[in-house]
């Protein structure tokens, strides 16, 4: 039996009455539009003559064969079909419509994947600009193109996507991925949006004992809180701008571009940047930090602003205040453990007490300097006095308000701030207030183990090894002299106060009698003769 060819089928079919009339078809074909007339003969009638029932197929150059028929029945019922809003017809994909004319020119694709690729770019046409997708583009060595997914004329709609009904296709290539995963994507809106959401991300980063293992052996979690990531700052259903996952996390092509990190912390190191895209002032602070300076000069271990910040649930800084010693705690622990002692420690830790200083009022909050310098130690009395001189807050605790004072007016004071005002930077060994009461482990006034009262001669023998039992008895603390604070000094001061007025006023009016009592007897007596 004779097996034609396709071509000399075409020859054949040129050769009949039917021919012409086909012949008809095709000119009304390339002659009208694109899309189908609404009620009226198809354009396209032609080439579902053809090719709805056939079993010719076309050879490329690299010898694959592509079938001519077409499933008739699934274009008519998918997107682009007669099911579809605006049908359309052949030559809107297949272009120009020249080129289909019969005969058909010939093919210039060497194998059927080329032609497939060169057929989808007119997918843009209509599809411009085409979805985002996280597939290798066009430009790539192994790219995805549109019919890969979409198929080239069983094509589903959208809403079919949305419903998971794709997902047989996607698992054509991925076939080791699990069935929920790809659900969670195409429900995401990998097909159907114009940009790729944070549910889009969390489709994939929401599965639960995801990980990655870098060179040196570590792993980290690649499974994100979704509810923790919503309730942070960045969060959505908050005062703040919410934010998406692509404003950290630049390049989120797929499959992601592989990391260039040997480490977790070199990871952590080249993410935290990101940071700075929005807070680019508080970045600058940091940079100038004791801990930017570490990081500068190859300290790995220096904080960035996700240790302390952290980096998918991030919460309000200091919501509790409690919640500021507690990130400090993360790598200063033994600090913390003598600050949890403190009067200041235990007031917030185990009162919730708000008013008493956390780290950052002692230390800064981005710019932290370094509390090992001269000039950290010069002008750590004006941290204490930021409250210990508020009157207003003092008095909610009956604590006296002058100790500032009274240190400034004393030697140790005076020195301090005389080297505060000539050399900041200079080195002195006068005491400031962490050397009589600590640095973090500050305890109260009556606490047996504090380095005043009872211990005061011990505290005052740290800088005066020979000082003796009287020695502390020559300082009058830092109250005001008064009779429940140092009686005898108030009364000394209280006589001499009275007393040297009263003495210099006695003198005052003895000086201007005498000078009244001169110039009245000068005016009364007349001035006598020389005679």
């Amino acid at each position: 039996m004779m097996t034609l060819t396709l071509h000399s089928r075409h020859r054949l079919i040129w050769l009949t009455g039917p021919g012409l009339l086909l012949l008809v078809f095709l000119l009304l074909g390339v002659a009208r539009p694109a899309q189908a007339d609404e009620g009226g003969a198809r354009p396209d009638l032609a080439c579902r003559l053809c090719h709805v029932d056939t079993t010719q197929s076309l050879t490329f150059p690299s010898g694959e064969r592509l079938s001519a028929q077409i499933p008739l029945a699934a274009l008519d019922q998918s997107a682009h079909g007669l099911a579809a809003a605006e049908p359309l017809v052949c030559t809107a994909c297949h272009t120009p419509a020249n080129n289909y004319r019969i005969p058909h020119a010939p093919l210039t694709a060497v194998n059927a994947r080329s032609y497939a690729t060169i057929l989808s770019a007119n997918c843009t046409r209509c599809h411009n600009p085409p979805h985002l997708s996280s597939h290798p583009d066009a430009d790539s060595d192994e790219p995805v193109i549109c019919t890969d997914c979409h198929s080239a004329h069983e094509v589903q709609t959208a809403a079919a996507w949305e419903s998971g009904s794709g997902v047989e296709t996607c698992l054509q290539c991925h076939d080791t991925a699990q069935r929920p995963l790809l659900e969670g994507v195409i429900q995401a809106g990998l097909f159907t949006h114009t940009s790729q959401d944070n549910d889009y991300c969390l489709a994939c980063h929401g599965q639960p004992g995801l990980t990655k293992t870098f060179p040196d052996g570590e792993t980290i979690s690649l499974t994100i809180d979704a509810a923790a990531f919503h309730d942070s700052v960045h969060g959505v259903g908050n005062e703040w701008e919410a934010l998406a996952c692509s404003d950290c996390h630049g390049d989120y092509a797929f499959p992601h571009a592989p990391t260039t990190a040997a480490s977790r912390r070199d990871f952590a190191l080249e993410m935290y940047t990101a940071c700075s895209h929005c807070h680019e002032d508080k970045y600058e602070l940091t940079l100038d930090s004791v801990h930017g300076a570490g990081l500068a000069e190859g300290d790995k271990d220096a904080a960035v602003c996700t240790d302390c910040h952290g980096a998918h649930d991030t919460p309000v800084p200091n919501v509790p205040r409690a919640r500021i010693s507690h990130t400090c705690q993360k790598c200063h622990s033994e600090i913390y453990d003598e600050y949890a002692q403190s009067v200041h420690g235990e007031a917030l830790l185990e009162e919730s007490n708000e008013d008493v200083p956390t780290c950052i009022e002692c230390h800064g909050v981005h710019n932290i300097g370094d509390p090992t310098t001269n000039l950290f130690r010069i002008r750590s009395p004006e941290l204490c006095a930021n409250c210990h001189a508020n009157v207003d807050l003092m008095s909610k605790y009956d604590i006296s308000t002058d100790v500032f004072d009274t240190y400034v007016a004393d030697f140790h004071g005076t020195t301090v701030t005389l080297f505060d005002h000539t050399d900041p930077n200079a080195e002195t060994n006068k005491a400031v207030c962490y050397d009589c009461h600590g640095v973090h482990k500050i305890l109260a006034p009556d606490d047996p183990n504090a380095g005043i009262k009872n211990n005061l001669l011990a505290t005052c023998q740290q800088c005066h090894p020979d000082a003796r039992a009287n020695f502390p008895d020559a300082w009058t603390s830092h109250f005001e002299p008064s009779l429940e604070h140092n009686p005898f000094v108030y009364l000394v001061n209280l006589f001499y106060t009275i007393l040297i007025p009263g003495v210099v006023g006695f003198f005052v009016f003895l000086v201007g009698t005498d000078i009244y009592r001169r110039l009245r007897h000068r005016l009364a007596s007349p001035p006598q003769s020389e005679s």
